[in-house]
């Protein structure tokens, strides 16, 4: 019994002697793929483009014989919980419509979005004309593009995070996100030119 009494009031005096601290609200620490291991599509797509060697590319089916000549690709980035969804389109005197409603996707999240930023791309050598569109805030994606040859070829690529839109927590995911975005987008060719030679 004597022991105990000194066991409990030792316990209470030590405890007592550093006084509690309130600390700040912490995020998950965020391993981010590496950034220069590059490689081409494992697949044959109407256009060709250096992805992140992390990276997965999926094909995915078209919904209809209406729309057998696009092709629909994902490219998920599993381990920062993030997707470029990418679409292609051929030109076929509907690049007008093709420009519009890729600019009307993009507006949509102004809704949400607290900015947007829109900048002009031009890779003349490839054939490669487009808009970047970067947005901020809770916008339910960060980052968009459209490409175009003018002639033949319509790309439209839209980044989504599959996680709570918490711009701070994922702002090293969105950068990095952003980063690959343009890195593909300045390694865009098309399949075939306009004269049909690859």
């Amino acid at each position: 019994m004597k022991h105990s009494l000194f066991i409990v009031l030792f316990a209470l005096l030590s405890s007592c002697s550093v006084d509690p601290v309130a600390r700040p609200n912490g995020h998950m620490r965020i391993g981010l793929p590496a950034q220069n291991a590059c490689t081409e599509l494992p697949f044959e797509a109407p256009f060709k483009l250096q992805i992140n060697a992390e990276a997965k590319a999926i094909k995915k089916d078209v919904l209809s014989d209406t729309n057998a000549d696009e092709f629909w690709m994902d490219l998920a980035y599993p381990s920062i919980l993030s997707t470029i969804q990418f679409t292609y389109k051929p030109v076929t005197e509907n690049l007008e419509e093709l420009v519009r409603d890729a600019q009307q996707l993009a507006y949509k999240h102004t809704v949400k979005a607290s900015g947007m930023r829109e900048q002009f791309f031009a890779y003349p050598e490839e054939g490669v004309y487009g808009l970047y569109y970067e947005f901020s805030g809770a916008s339910a994606t960060t980052t968009q593009f459209y490409a175009t040859d003018s002639a033949s070829h319509f790309l439209r690529g839209v980044l989504y995070h599959y996680s709570t839109p918490n711009a701070d927590s994922l702002a090293p995911v969105t950068q990095f996100m952003r980063d690959e975005l343009l890195k593909m987008i300045g390694t865009l060719k098309w399949s075939e030119s306009e004269n049909g030679e690859n």
